[in-house]
């Protein structure tokens, strides 16, 4: 027998990072990982706990090994096992019936940051040629504030700099983001050494301690929701006091007239009146931001809010005004908390867009694409997830989901499920079987992350190839091998001609003009990869906006924004404001990380952080049992008394069931939900 140890390089699936190391892989199982030290990867061969277990779960009791079909109850979880070509034929069979009584828009599909990005262009492109453009990910919950925000100041979202500028900096912001817990190794390699290596200062903005706090000369903690507040008031700062870029203001920009009548009456006294951050230190900020070289990293605290888009343009204006964009030593962008965020975001999945970054309703570009793929594209704008949600049972009658936990990730999770049993038909293809594959007719086995080779894009816009380093179990497949031979039995067999992934790189090479450089023979030869615009074989691009924004003149588009409430605010009945916030050792859902048994050990259960002077008042102690409440339902939980949260805010991880409590009330715009800003009350439980 074969015993040879083979290292096999892979790209973390874990977050938005990109680490890079090597899978040591015996007949099909990986026995270890060894870590890269050879290349000049982002992570310089450092590995965070969940890197560390990477691979544990892929080895779970529970994985997902036959297609199975739906006998009992939608929700109850009863299957029984049927052949793959039963599973196409059933699923091929109610695509046809629901095309022919409803039409193709009654049928949406959902892509995933679990999945590479070949996998997130097949799910695209079976959407188009089934004739739905009802298309999204559940990163709608994740980038869709600071992605349409930053893309109508900028002309782009991508993030503009390498992570080696955020070393360079004079000033790292952190505002809604936990790098340090999010993405350790970022955290160690780009941002401590901007600190302690370069003298940089900290700013934190958040309504918790967070691990990297300790860092920080600043931490302004204001109330969940009202971080729009804190920034017109720099924006007001910083035009009043005239701290701006005049140079760069006259010459990068339009709109700044508009902007300050916008902003004037927003004083930091206003702000402190509804975030609770006192006034001279809003001042003292802004002034930090407009005089020093800055990075300003963002994440879900930015996102995860109905009025996220506003706070997000005010950002945009606040980068563009201080001149904070277009050189080296400054970054922001788009932070997902996923791998492959941006796999599932530069395919274009979502219900406006072509692979190509276009909208739907460009004829001109739909053309350019009828042409490539050799079939009609629907010209019509689809439905966001969340609309998706309340039209299950009505305009959505079959739902197809890869990789995506709605049940437990989407807001209002009850609601949720309720909503899912309406529809007529639900597929579900997964590793596990998830909360909503619970609710499917049929569950289709996945292979995993390091069950196949496909590319990976990181926050930093590094483009990176991952290599199948173990056999997936049983008969579960590949996601892309599934969609072409779901495609072959609906009769589109003739646009779904591939092979092996390097096939749909190239088809995406030649379809997506920005990761044309970006071949299957070059991440090979290169594995610190190359940083999309790649078009054509090499580094690509590094720094974006040097000289022209991606907007059609050229400039920064300066956005007049407006103060607007959260949707729900604390009052007598619920007076505490509850927010979520993600640990260093799980993911997402957890559907993986609870796979992994060293991170289940280390971080075993949900629970509540309280302020000493609220749980003084409600006469809770650590360790005490307790009901946190909203007006969608309620979870029990172990109380963590701390000063790490501020008084009147609560606080708890994402990862189990507070998606019970959160609010799926939208912005008109971006479609965002309310996950990180509801109105609760919490009790102490007799035992």
């Amino acid at each position: 027998m074969d015993v040879a140890e083979k290292l096999v390089p892979v790209v973390c699936p874990w977050c938005s990072v990109g680490c890079r190391f090597y899978a040591v892989s015996v007949n099909g199982y990986i026995r270890r990982i060894e870590f890269d030290y050879d290349h000049p990867t982002v992570n310089r061969g450092k590995l965070c706990p969940k890197g560390v277990a990477s691979y544990q779960f892929i080895n779970s009791s529970k994985r997902l090994k036959k297609p199975l079909k739906r006998v009992g109850e939608k929700g109850e979880g009863k299957f029984e096992e049927i052949s793959w070509s039963e599973a196409y034929r059933i699923i091929a069979e109610k695509i046809k019936e629901i095309k022919e009584t409803y039409g193709p828009e009654a049928i949406a599909f959902l892509g995933s940051e679990k999945i590479t990005f070949e996998e997130n262009y097949l799910v695209h492109k079976l959407s188009k040629a089934i004739g739905t453009n009802h298309l999204d990910f559940p990163g709608r919950y994740c980038q869709y504030s600071n992605s349409p925000a930053r893309t109508a100041v900028f002309g782009s979202a991508a993030a503009t700099n390498p992570f080696e500028d955020v070393a360079k900096a004079e000033l790292i912001v952190i505002w809604g983001h936990n790098p340090a817990e999010t993405a350790p190794v970022f955290f160690g390699q780009y941002i401590e050494k901007a600190v302690l290596d370069n003298g940089a200062q900290m700013v934190v903005i958040d309504p918790r301690e967070t691990r990297g706090h300790k860092y920080a000369s600043i931490h302004l903690k204001p109330y969940p929701g009202t971080d729009l507040a804190i920034a017109l008031a720099m924006l007001n700062v910083v035009i009043s006091e005239e701290l701006y870029d005049r140079d760069f203001v006259q010459e990068r920009t339009v709109g700044f007239e508009e902007l300050k009548e916008a902003v004037k009456e927003y004083t930091p006294e206003w702000a402190e009146k509804i975030s609770g951050v006192p006034a001279e230190e809003v001042r003292k900020v802004a002034r930090l931001f407009a005089t020093k070289r800055t990075a300003l990293l963002v994440n879900e605290g930015l996102n995860q809010h109905v009025n996220g888009f506003e706070f997000a343009l005010a950002l945009a204006n606040l980068i563009a005004i201080t001149g904070n964009i277009g050189k080296e030593g400054v970054w922001s962008g788009v932070f997902p908390g996923a791998q492959c965020g941006f796999c599932a975001a530069m395919s274009g999945i979502a219900p406006n867009k072509l692979p190509t970054g276009k909208l739907v309703t460009d004829e001109a570009a739909r053309a350019e694409l009828e042409r490539l793929w050799g079939f009609k594209i629907p010209d019509w704008v689809g439905l966001d997830l969340t609309s998706m949600i309340r039209e299950m049972g009505n305009k959505i009658k079959m739902m197809y989901i890869v990789g995506g936990n709605i049940a437990k990730s989407a807001p209002n999770s009850r609601w949720v499920r309720e909503q899912l049993k309406k529809l007529d038909f639900l597929v579900v293809q997964d590793i596990f079987l998830t909360e909503t594959a619970k609710y499917a007719d049929i569950v289709l086995p996945a292979a995993a992350w390091f069950e196949k080779t496909g590319t990976a894009i990181s926050a930093e816009r590094r483009v990176q190839r991952s290599y199948k380093a173990a056999e997936a179990p049983g008969e579960a497949k590949p996601d892309w091998l599934i969609l072409v031979e779901l495609a072959k039995e609906l009769g589109l067999g003739e646009y779904f001609k591939y092979e092996h992934p390097d096939e749909i790189l190239r088809e995406i090479n030649s379809v997506i003009p920005m990761f044309k450089g970006a071949t299957p023979e070059y991440l090979a030869e290169h594995p610190e990869g190359c940083f999309f615009p790649c078009t054509e074989p090499g580094e690509g691009t590094k720094v974006l906006f040097k000289k022209g924004f991606k907007t059609a003149d050229g400039k920064a588009h300066l956005q007049p924004v407006k103060w607007r409430e959260p949707p729900e605010m604390p009052d007598e009945e619920y007076p505490l404001w509850l927010t979520n916030f993600r640990q260093v050792g799980h993911w997402h859902t957890g559907t993986m990380s609870f796979e992994s048994p060293s991170l289940k050990k280390r971080w075993p259960e949900e629970y509540v952080m309280i302020n000493p002077k609220d749980a003084e008042k409600y006469g809770i102690k650590s360790g005490d049992l307790v009901k946190v409440e909203t007006r969608r339902g309620s979870v029990l939980v172990r109380a963590e008394v701390t000063e790490h949260v501020r008084e009147g805010v609560i606080a708890m991880p994402n990862h189990w069931n507070i998606n019970v409590l959160t609010l799926e009330v939208t912005h008109e715009k971006t479609k965002m939900a309310e996950l990180k800003a509801v109105a609760a009350r919490v009790r102490k439980v007799e035992e």
